[in-house]
């Protein structure tokens, strides 16, 4: 027996006078462990038939008999999955009670149970008369190398401790570089396992002391004293909808929220890209239940981390090892193969409000009576769903569509809120379908292909031209959806849904001040000068504040919602502030004084899109959510123009050139428009294959002789550049498509364009699943690519002189890049 073992046997007492139950199959190596354990210490060893090992009755009966006169063993080793067959109650009053034979509990080869399963299975006093220990190692390693004595039930339990001296720890990085976090490896000088494919091609894994290390592939994390804990398994991450989530982080937090009886495991469906959510109960739950449950999960997870499936079952298999099983748990839960108006129907049910098809009658008196829409009459935004789901539903129902197209249409369709969901059943009813699912599902490619004038051009990404590197990050709390402002290269200023507005030093992210708003920030900041700044807020207030020392220097209610930047006019005199409210949505505001200038209603909903000034006219172009766009003179509020799109408008209207007549600006739906500015009308359209939340950002490079160039993002998962000449006396427009590049994910950020030398000028920009990326603007060519941590609908800012990139983040930090 190796010393590693011998001092095993010493930290636990073993000794001739325990029994040792030899239960683990001949297969798995702590076999190896229990049959020299036994014949090392003289102890006796206890057999079954392996037929018996299928009945966990049958074993419990047999190592723990209810004849007195038969003794019961000492010593157990098992994984938590093959010891939860015995059940709670039997292990409380029969395992780890206070007058069961059982000295020492050997739990390993799974993660080791949580505290609150703990709790079910033994008093505390039981720790002070039983050994309940995690036990962990590799076969690399002969099996057992951390030991660790269970001491509270209270406390989350380690990994342990090298169970000999020849053992050594070493945690790695994904960067190859020693970590607190990070995969563990675990070597030793003495304790070597040969494995040929390894061995015979490499000694990396030998360092100059002679110690060989081996992989284990389980990351944990060290923290200051030394202690290990198991974080989870390191191909336990898998990319969902360009989101990497962790399955083991998913399940942990899952199981919080069930009750100490229940366990969950979360498994990851390839074919279908589909979460499955496994539940353990050993009472059957009835539908109500089970939805109730589900519910209260999904509002304890974000949308990334929500399965798409929950399953309820009363037992979870397990392998020949007695570990879980998987793959055979994969098989039980694959759902069959459904119609694609049925798999809508069921996910509708299952996973957003409960929408039943109503009543034909009953829904053709509604909409007489004009009452407020449910069932099939709500859209799938107000019946709950969102960007997410809607990806995660055109996935699945995509494999049975014939035609690409269609589950684009699809996808459309769903986010669209003033198509109904009963519009979506019949278009699935009409879509071109095949028998079965048996498309493969796509496969992101390793080439990012931009569309050009000659045709579809393929650019791989070689070795980037540009690097950015992370200077800093801030922790605001909760999401920064803001984007984020800059005031000579001195301050940056963001706010986030936390209600937190910072004001930061751009070189180092310290803080100059901190300002705590009622309500959460959406809007950017607008500087007036270096020691007053404002922004609207969720509340209907705009504030006035000192960025340098967070002073509140003026409170004006405007009575909804400012989600639109605020806007100094170029005479300094008036602040605009366009909103949410329902009275008057736009509100003219002296800047010396703040007092109500003037006030007006356009459209007949919120505006979300910031104001362009037009300073030649002394006029704004205003564009509302119904689609109304007017031109209003800034000194009296009256309106000279309006005219209407058939869709709302989001983006933020600009100005073809600075001295031009003619404006741009973009409808959701994909439609971007240049009109007059004498009478709004438009002059040309370029229509877009998905909805526009970006706003336009529009060059005139000296070297193009007379183009005008304008960039934005699109949520068909591409950043757009259209050359843009205008005709001769301004009222002519061509549109032409200069570029555009797919950045695999939905793009709802405006770009951002900056000037780097040697490089020229670049395109920054940020998708939803969190890539940021950098472009050559003559082209679109990506010359440097990253991930951030969380999703990005945050619009950056890049200051110059000091070559920094500043962009919002969904993991609650604002970062900054350095190039």
């Amino acid at each position: 027996m190796h010393r590693a073992q011998h001092s095993g046997a010493q930290k636990l007492n073993v000794s001739m006078a325990d029994i040792i139950y030899l239960g683990t199959p001949i297969t798995f190596d702590p076999f190896v462990v229990e049959f020299f354990l036994a014949l090392q210490n003289g102890a006796t060893l206890l057999t079954s038939r392996h037929s018996m090992r299928d009945s966990p009755s049958k074993v419990l009966s047999a190592l723990f008999p209810d004849n007195l006169a038969t003794p019961g063993i000492t010593i157990l080793q098992m994984t938590p999955s093959l010891f939860r067959q015995f059940g709670a109650s039997s292990i409380r009053e029969r395992v780890l009670s206070r007058s069961s034979s059982l000295r020492v509990l050997l739990l390993g080869g799974e993660p080791f149970p949580s505290n609150v399963e703990l709790v079910t299975w033994m008093s505390p006093s039981v720790l002070l008369q039983k050994h309940i220990c995690n036990i962990y190692g590799i076969t690399e390693i002969s099996c057992w190398s951390l030991l660790h004595i269970v001491q509270s039930l209270q406390s989350p339990v380690p990994l342990g401790t090298p169970i000999d001296k020849d053992t050594v720890i070493r945690i790695e990085s994904q960067n190859d570089e020693t970590s607190q976090q990070g995969e563990l490896f675990l070597g030793s000088s003495s304790r070597r396992c040969y494995i040929p494919e390894v061995d015979d091609q490499t000694k990396a894994s030998r360092d100059d002391s002679g110690i060989c290390f081996r992989a284990t592939g389980d990351l944990v994390t060290r923290q200051q004293d030394g202690t290990l804990f198991y974080s989870e398994r390191s191909n336990d991450v898998v990319k969902r909808a360009g989101n990497r989530i962790s399955l083991g982080l998913i399940t942990r937090k899952i199981q919080k929220c069930l009750p100490s009886t229940e366990l969950t495991t979360c498994l990851w469906l390839e074919d279908l890209q589909k979460l499955i959510c496994c539940i353990r109960s050993l009472e059957s739950k009835t539908r109500v239940e089970q939805r109730v449950q589900t519910f209260d999960i999904l509002s304890k997870v974000s949308i990334a981390e929500q399965p798409d499936r929950f399953v309820y079952l009363q037992h979870f298999p397990c392998n020949v090892h007695g570990k879980l099983d998987k793959q055979q748990l994969l098989k039980m839960c694959i759902p069959l193969a459904q119609p694609a108006q049925q798999i809508l129907k069921s996910y509708l049910h299952d996973r957003l409000e409960c929408v039943e098809e109503p009543d034909d009658n009953l829904a053709k008196r509604q909409r007489l009576e004009d009452a407020a829409p449910c069932g099939y009459d709500l859209s799938f935004r107000h019946a709950g769903g969102t960007s997410f789901h809607a990806i995660t539903i055109c996935r699945e129902i995509g494999l049975q569509m014939c035609i690409d197209d269609e589950q684009r249409h699809l996808f459309e369709m769903l986010l669209d809120e003033n198509i109904p969901l009963r519009t979506v059943l019949r278009f699935l009813d009409t879509a071109k379908l095949v028998a079965n699912n048996i498309k493969r599902k796509n496969v992101e490619p390793a080439v990012v292909a931009s569309s050009c004038q000659g045709g579809l051009v393929i650019k791989r990404i070689e070795q980037p031209v540009l690097k950015l590197q992370l200077y800093w990050k801030v922790n605001f709390e909760k999401c920064i959806d803001s984007p984020v402002a800059e005031y000579e290269g001195r301050f940056i200023c963001v706010g986030a849904h936390s209600k937190i507005l910072r004001t930061l030093n751009p070189q180092t992210g310290s803080e100059y001040s901190t300002v705590k708003l009622p309500d959460r920030i959406e809007c950017r900041v607008t500087f007036l000068s270096e020691q007053l700044a404002m922004v609207g807020c969720y509340d209907g207030c705009l504030y006035g504040f000192n960025p340098q020392t967070g002073d509140i220097v003026f409170r004006v209610g405007i009575g909804g919602m400012i989600k639109s930047q605020p806007m100094l006019t170029a005479d300094g005199r008036r602040i605009i502030v366009c909103s949410y409210a329902d009275d008057y949505n736009v509100y003219c505001l002296s800047a010396e004084r703040q007092e109500v200038l003037w006030c007006q209603r356009i459209g007949e909903k919120p505006i979300f899109a910031s104001p362009l000034e037009l300073p030649r006219e002394q006029s704004l172009i205003i564009c509302t959510l119904d689609g109304s766009y007017s031109r209003v003179a800034i000194t009296d509020g009256s309106v000279e123009w309006t005219q209407k799109y058939r869709e709302p408008v989001f983006s933020t209207p600009v100005l073809l050139e600075s001295m031009s007549n003619i404006f741009l600006s973009a409808e959701v739906a994909g439609r971007v428009h240049a009109c007059h500015v004498g009478n709004g009308k438009i002059l040309a359209t370029f229509t877009t294959e998905g909805n526009i939340f970006s706003s336009l950002v529009v060059k005139t490079p000296p070297t193009f002789m007379g183009h005008s160039f304008a960039v934005f993002g699109c949520i068909d998962q591409h950043v757009y550049c259209l050359r843009c000449k205008a005709g001769s006396g301004g009222k002519s427009v061509d549109f032409e498509l200069h570029w555009k590049v797919n950045v695999g994910a939905p793009v709802y950020a405006t770009p951002t364009l900056l000037t780097v030398q040697p490089n020229g000028l670049l395109v920054w920009c940020a998708a939803t699943d969190g890539r940021v990326m950098l472009m050559n603007f003559r082209n679109g060519e990506i010359q440097w690519s990253d991930k951030l941590p969380g999703q990005v609908f945050s619009s950056a800012c890049f200051i110059e002189d000091l070559r920094r990139v500043f962009v919002g983040c969904r993991d609650n930090f604002l970062y900054c890049l350095g190039i």
